[in-house]
């Protein structure tokens, strides 16, 4: 939904994919035998690429790789929004979330933050997993030799410093 490459044909299916995340996880998360809720999970979470959560596993085996991904959201979304990289698409990310009376990219942080409350995963912490403050630099580092390619779809310029940031901020 924020990529470069956002086109007619896709944007549908990520808002699609987004409102199925934003309906059946919590639906998921309180109950795993629910099928209807995993299958929407599962059809949401096909759409998402994470190349900062996969230089946190590269590092630490033991993370799951969910709770990477959340760890780091809150921080990763907030810096295009505070560069008004991609407003409107914000706008109807929060929307698609069910935050039907939308009107600024902030609004996508609070139903992201919503979201993670609603399924308990609020309160992860990268210490708890054996992350260190003094690796952002590296996990910034490994996510931008590895996977740097993935960093040109992002809607705006992300330098080294913008992700080692991220992950500094998103520490706990």
């Amino acid at each position: 939904m924020i990529s470069r490459f956002v086109n007619v044909p896709s944007e549908p299916i990520a808002l699609s994919a987004i409102e199925h995340i934003a309906k059946y996880l919590p639906r998921a998360m309180k109950d795993g035998n629910d099928i209807e809720a995993r299958e929407a999970v599962a059809y949401g979470s096909t759409t998402a690429e994470h190349s900062m959560e996969h230089a946190m596993s590269a590092y630490h085996y033991d993370l799951p790789h969910g709770a990477g991904l959340i760890m780091i959201s809150n921080e990763f979304y907030r810096l295009f929004v505070e560069r008004h990289a991609c407003d409107g698409q914000f706008i109807k990310m929060a929307r698609a979330m069910g935050m039907k009376d939308a009107d600024k990219p902030e609004d996508f942080l609070t139903a992201l933050t919503d979201l993670q409350k609603a399924c308990g995963v609020d309160n992860l912490k990268m210490r708890d997993y054996g992350i260190r403050k003094e690796e952002c630099d590296t996990l910034a580092r490994n996510a931008r030799e590895t996977m740097g390619g993935l960093f040109a779809a992002n809607p705006c310029e992300m330098s080294h410093e913008d992700c080692a940031g991220i992950f500094e901020r998103a520490y706990r």
